[in-house]
């Protein structure tokens, strides 16, 4: 029984491995050979995927004026902001630390 569950597994596997060479050897379209010339629709297809690619290489167009950040707004020409407020730094004495849990008074 075990033998027969066996070939069947093996015959399984030799029709799987033969259907998938078959597709990976079948292609959409036939190659050319020789002098044969090529048909309109290989023209058109091969155009096609030249024109895919050369979109896909293409740099993106350069973006004229438009918003700005750091609020100038669309192409406005406004006052540079204020400057800033001058900083007062205050120095004080260091608080004394308490050392203990509980301090004498």
């Amino acid at each position: 029984m075990l033998a027969a569950v066996a070939v069947r597994m093996r015959a399984i596997l030799v029709v799987i491995i033969l259907g998938a060479a078959s597709l990976s050897l079948a292609d959409e379209r036939p190659r050319l050979r020789g002098a044969e010339t090529p048909r309109a629709t290989d023209l058109l297809h091969a155009k096609r995927l030249a024109d895919r690619m050369e979109g896909r290489l293409r740099t993106p167009a350069a973006h004229g004026a438009g918003w700005r950040h750091g609020g100038s707004g669309w192409e406005s020409q406004s006052e540079p902001p204020a400057p800033p407020a001058p900083v007062t730094i205050q120095i004080r004495q260091p608080r004394r630390r308490r050392t203990g849990a509980f301090s004498d008074r």
